[in-house]
């Protein structure tokens, strides 16, 4: 990339770009509700298991966008920079993994990941559809990867997106903490262009999700963190009010190089957290330049870190953000940072 494409816009690299699983387990614990999406699916056809274990530590990458025309050998070192670093127990993916992949392409990305021999999902993101493959393609191919990939989609419920999902980090047969995995969709062209949200029918299953593993926890909610690609519109309240010192907006690391890219309706999804009590932490991608972490209303507003230096960047914001899980259920919160010159 040269000197001039390296410092674009979101809004001028839109432009450029167009419109254009080893450990897994079924079930939840103690799970026999009968509430189901569709006719066939409930809670517990979501969830995916692993072992907790002391200091859990969940690496999260975002806007990798590698597609047919990259180096991509030079972005796979580039990255593996991070993973060393972070030595993680789950990678999380919050999307725009692809640009202008092929199929080809895509198969050879998922085994990168996979050789490192870590757990790791994904949530799509509003790029991974611009390829030379359609979403339901890629999401069915993960859906059978098998290997250390922890993926799932059920392409027939009546819950939309191709990529909620919940990870169950275990404890013997009780649950820990959650990882949700949410799809924050793509573009809205009907009620108005831009940005797309998460659903209603979405929100009604993240409440069944909690409301259920509540219940099965014997009426205590279970900590949960959740992660997506596009942010919802109270991140733009919070930096607005942290900025303004609200004391329930309180900024605790990093900076906003360009305003947050939400979507025009807010569908609700934060005031039902709010409501639930079981998520601490939201974690989106999305925005390449911005990289802060505000707590908010009690809850964890963070962006990740951008993993690559694709479509546009600021040189000193690539890398990975990292967050454990102490035994306590407290929330540490990491960022690594590198160069491509450490790797070309």
């Amino acid at each position: 990339m040269n000197a001039q494409s390296r410092h674009l816009t979101r809004r001028q690299a839109v432009a450029l770009l167009g419109t254009a699983c080893a450990t897994t387990s079924l079930g939840l614990a103690g799970c026999d509700s009968s509430d189901a999406f569709g006719t066939t699916h409930k809670i517990s056809d979501y969830v995916l298991e692993l072992p907790y274990k002391r200091d859990f530590k969940i690496l999260q990458l975002t806007d990798i966008h590698l597609g047919n025309k990259d180096n991509r050998t030079l972005h796979y070192n580039f990255i593996d920079l991070t993973i060393r670093d972070a030595n993680p127990d789950l990678i999380v993916i919050t999307g725009d993994l692809f640009t202008f992949a092929d199929k080809y392409t895509a198969k050879e990305v998922f085994d990168f990941f996979d050789g490192h021999r870590i757990p790791w999902t994904i949530a799509w993101g509003n790029h991974d559809e611009q390829c030379y493959f359609p979403i339901d393609w890629v999401t069915d191919y993960l859906n059978n990867y098998g290997s250390y990939c922890m993926f799932k989609d059920l392409g027939d419920d009546d819950v939309f997106g191709n990529s909620n999902h919940v990870i169950n980090l275990m404890v013997g047969n009780t649950v820990k903490e959650q990882i949700i995995m949410m799809d924050s969709n793509r573009y809205n062209y009907g009620e108005y262009r831009g940005y797309d949200y998460i659903k209603q029918n979405q929100i009604d299953w993240y409440e069944r999700l909690v409301t259920e593993t509540t219940r099965n926890n014997g009426g205590s909610p279970v900590d949960s963190l959740c992660f997506f690609h596009i942010p919802f519109p109270e991140y733009a309240d919070a930096w607005k009010e942290a900025q303004e010192g609200k004391a329930y907006a309180v900024l605790e690391y990093g900076e906003q190089n360009e305003g947050v890219s939400c979507p025009k309706i807010n569908s609700g999804f934060f005031d039902k957290v709010l409501e639930l009590g079981s998520t601490k932490a939201i974690c989106v991608g999305h925005d390449h330049v911005n990289n802060w972490r505000i707590k908010y209303k009690g809850v964890y507003l963070c962006f990740g870190v951008h993993s690559t230096d694709r479509i546009y960047l600021k040189e000193d914001m690539l890398g990975g953000h990292m967050i454990t899980i102490h035994e306590d259920n407290s929330l540490e919160f990491d960022h690594f940072y590198h160069d491509y010159s450490e790797v070309r």
